[in-house]
């Protein structure tokens, strides 16, 4: 009677299953340059996520934003949502008169979208005679190939290559990282923070001023930012005896202090400058939601809404755990300035943001947590991880970025 180790397929190969010839090949990939191992991570996250993309497509209807009115091709599906008013931007600009309803409310207009994005695919897509549909998701997909090698060296500053890496595949497999192929500005966004946290730990801030300046025309993270570098100078005052804050050190940082307070209120004054109104953009953002600009209580009267009297209290708690995750000694890995952002980007959204189904997808800025997530060595806990997220962006982008018409829930 054969044993079952001398079953057909049981013995086949075995040594592919070898632990320790996957460690050696491990070892051999993390020897590699550095670009090409952030490359390979991020290849391998936008297979899947196209995959997953095609995937849903098949059961997608026809849509707004389809070329057809009676199929959706992927090109379309990765143009859904925000990337047709980012389209609108590139083609129409922005309104001189601000469009209200009956009661004179501001309603829906491109005034919520910054130009960045689109002022860069709308000239690509002048040089190369290509539509702007066909451009905006290649210059997503560009930018963040680019964002994974900063990310990348800006995590090997912390931790050693291969919880770097394990970190950098958390980003890109994060469930709303999907947005990552299509036409968001969400990619362009990723690079440019990841460029100015990289030159902030390099105290180069004077370069980190033209990165931040553009960064705040591409997503609204400059107040975000603005906190951060308050947070980030006080931080450096009160430890100049054990990391030395020189004097001419002192006036670089705060320039860019106060430049990226300047640079922050670059869009919302250019709204107001060509539509005459000075709340002409937090009255475009409140049209999302409410129609009225509320801070802060907004989560309370969500966490209320949704769960009930104890909503309140869990909101806190959750407030508390992130709080406690990003100072822990776990936390503390990610180094001063990435936990800085962190708590300077958490408060911004507390203070400002509507909670709703967007929400997962405004995180993306907090990458540096992944950091602290791939600290854990264990291959079993890792790959649970990864394929968590996985199964999680498939949720995300079957039931978020799939359109059932008339109207849906925003990814």
């Amino acid at each position: 009677m054969s044993r079952p180790a001398d079953l057909p397929g049981i013995t086949l190969a075995p040594e592919v299953f070898d632990s320790s010839r996957l460690s050696r090949l491990g070892a051999l990939f993390l020897t590699l340059p550095l670009w090409i191992q952030a490359i390979a991570v991020y290849l391998c996250s936008r297979v899947v996520s196209l995959a997953i993309f095609a995937a849903v497509l098949k059961r997608q209807d026809p849509a707004n934003w389809s070329s057809s009115p009676v199929t959706t091709t992927l090109n379309d599906f990765l143009n859904f949502w925000d990337g047709g008013w980012y389209g609108r931007v590139a083609k129409e600009w922005y309104p001189s008169v601000l469009p209200v309803d009956e009661t004179g409310a501001v309603t829906e207009n491109q005034w919520a979208f910054y130009p960045l994005h689109p002022s860069v695919v709308a000239t690509l897509s002048d040089f190369t005679g290509l539509s702007y549909e066909v451009i905006s998701p290649l210059v997503s997909t560009v930018a963040a190939g680019f964002a994974s090698i900063v990310i990348l060296a800006l995590f090997r500053k912390y931790t050693d290559p291969g919880q770097a890496l394990m970190g950098l595949a958390l980003v890109m497999f994060f469930p709303p990282a999907a947005i990552f192929s299509t036409g968001y500005a969400e990619s362009l966004t990723l690079l440019l923070q990841a460029m100015a946290l990289f030159l902030i730990v390099e105290r180069r801030y004077l370069m980190a001023i033209p990165v931040v300046v553009l960064m705040d025309l591409s997503r609204p993270i400059g107040v975000a930012f603005s906190f951060f570098m308050l947070f980030h100078l006080i931080d450096r005052f009160l430890r100049r005896r054990e990391d030395p804050y020189p004097v001419a050190e002192v006036v670089r940082s705060w320039t860019l202090g106060v430049l990226s307070c300047v640079a922050a209120l670059l869009h919302p004054i250019h709204a107001w400058w060509v539509t005459g109104s000075i709340t002409a953009y937090t009255d475009t953002e409140a049209a999302w939601h409410t129609g009225d600009s509320t801070y802060f209580v907004q989560w309370l009267g969500q966490a209320n809404s949704l769960i009930g009297p104890l909503g309140p209290v869990l909101l806190f708690v959750v407030i508390a755990g992130m709080l406690a995750l990003i100072f822990s000694p776990a936390g503390a890995r990610m180094g001063r300035t990435m936990q800085l952002f962190c708590l300077g980007y958490g408060i911004y959204l507390l203070i400002f943001f509507m909670p709703q189904t967007s929400t997962l997808r405004l995180l993306l800025p907090l990458f540096p947590m992944a950091l602290t997530l791939g600290l854990v060595r264990s291959r079993g806990y890792r790959a649970a991880l990864l394929v968590s997220f996985i199964l999680l962006q498939i949720i995300w982008v079957a039931y978020l970025w799939h359109f059932t018409p008339p109207a849906d829930l925003p990814p």
